[in-house]
């Protein structure tokens, strides 16, 4: 899978921010957040038209932060909660943005989370945003077997308890959600260790289960990554793997099999499952599949077709053949 250099197109430069498509094709990025402070909140890039605007929301908006993770649901919104910055205080606000109409609302939901910074949050099938991990102070973390779940359609929170053996608290970590409903997280980071395991949450019983990775990779640990999910892929990108070492490196995880996951170096699109990816200006992609898949056709299409036409040839020298044959018997005759 190559890459395409965007850097012409003079995206703006932060750290720590989130991104999230549009709801009806995938074509467009909002980036949130992410330091400096003083830069703009939101920045939009057009995948078609390769082409960054930063916006300016007008009315009531959210305050600068860093360190969220945003979540988008129906109807073109997308969610952020909480956050962190040096220079203020960022309470358990949840802020929803209007794609449709670029603007911000301020949820009034009772019984809000405690504010919390370097979590993942989840959108789940049924559209509710469940909330995992991140930390409240230098080294004091939001627990993993407590996670809150916001309810997008009556505007409301509940903790759900999470049963199995509980992964260690950490800030960090990367997180995707298959399609078979397994909330998949790896890497991450606490008090000054970094962590390489795989963790794995049932969410049709809100269990927590440790991944069996089949070949895993020695001393590979990473957090301050991000993770996408394409097909039954998992594909982990950049990151940290200690403080100052930076990682330049993509990893996949095949996924397909929920009792063990297996480390991987090609990618083999799958065009009988739904892609899920934020990388649309992939040269793999479904319009790739489609394609192929187009052009398979037309071969067998030639082929059945080239048949068909021997076959009607071979019946028409077979009539022809009897047709000379019974005249020449009655002019024998």
């Amino acid at each position: 899978m190559p890459w395409i250099d965007l850097t012409y197109t003079g995206g703006p430069q932060k750290a720590s921010a989130t991104v999230c498509t549009d709801e009806k094709n995938n074509d467009l990025f909002f980036i949130f957040g992410g330091y400096p402070y003083n830069s703009s909140f939101i920045n939009q890039f057009d995948i078609s038209k390769q082409q960054w605007i930063n916006i300016i929301s007008t009315g009531n908006a959210p305050t600068n932060r860093s360190s969220i993770s945003c979540a988008k649901f129906n109807n073109g919104l997308i969610s952020i909660f909480s956050g962190f910055n040096t220079t203020s205080i960022i309470t358990n606000d949840l802020w929803i943005f209007n794609t449709l109409t670029l603007t911000w609302s301020l949820s009034n939901a009772a019984d809000a989370p405690l504010f919390r910074w370097a979590y993942c949050a989840i959108t789940l099938p049924d559209k509710n945003i469940l909330y995992i991990g991140g930390k409240y102070d230098t080294n004091l973390y939001r627990p993993m077997n407590s996670l809150p779940l916001y309810n997008t359609k009556s505007d409301t929170w509940t903790t759900m308890s999470i049963f199995g053996p509980t992964p260690p608290d950490r800030e960090f970590p990367s997180a995707v959600l298959t399609s078979d409903e397994r909330i998949i997280i790896f890497g991450g980071y606490n008090n000054g260790t970094s962590f390489g395991d795989l963790w794995i949450l049932d969410i049709t019983k809100y269990q927590w289960s440790i991944g069996n990775i089949l070949n895993p990779i020695v001393d590979l640990v990473l957090y301050r990554h991000t993770a996408t999910l394409v097909d039954n892929y998992m594909i982990v990108a950049f990151g940290l793997f200690s403080e100052n070492n930076m990682s330049s490196k993509i990893f996949m995880l095949d996924v397909s099999h929920k009792d063990s996951y297996r480390w991987v170096t090609e990618f083999t699109p799958n065009a009988t499952t739904t892609t899920t990816t934020t990388i649309s200006s992939n040269p793999i992609s479904s319009n790739t599949i489609s394609s192929d898949s187009k052009n398979v056709s037309l071969i067998i299409g030639a082929i059945i077709g080239a048949i068909i036409f021997l076959v009607i040839f071979v019946i028409a020298i077979i009539l022809t053949l009897k047709f000379i044959n019974k005249h020449n018997v009655l002019l024998k005759n």
